[in-house]
């Protein structure tokens, strides 16, 4: 990731000390348990951008760590379209992933 010349170029900008932290956040779908019947939950994992991408992808390197689950509800129909079903959906995943990030967003704002 800081290979590319805007890495480079906001880096030349901060002052001495200072470096660029690129965050990356992952999720997916995952089983909790195989004895809990159909239990599943969309863990969400953290990585450094400034970590090479050879070694983030390698669990056995540790490079990820584990932040949060997101909720995962069933949306009641109730007559909704198969559109506006998914809009609840994606309209959960954002509320809660804005949640997950109102932290960085207020340090961003307001320094640490």
């Amino acid at each position: 990731m800081w290979t590319g010349e805007w890495w480079w170029k906001i880096q030349r900008l901060l002052p001495k000390g200072h470096t660029v932290g690129a965050l990356i956040f992952s999720t997916d779908k995952t089983q909790l348990t195989q004895f809990s019947g159909s239990r599943q939950a969309y863990p969400v994992y953290l990585t450094l951008g400034n970590i090479p991408s050879s070694l983030r992808r390698k669990p056995s390197e540790q490079a990820c760590i584990l932040v949060a689950y997101l909720p995962v509800e069933k949306v009641t129909r109730c007559g909704l379209s198969k559109n506006a079903v998914s809009a609840r959906y994606q309209q959960l995943f954002h509320t809660a992933m804005g949640i997950l990030f109102e932290p960085l967003v207020a340090a961003g704002k307001d320094g640490v």
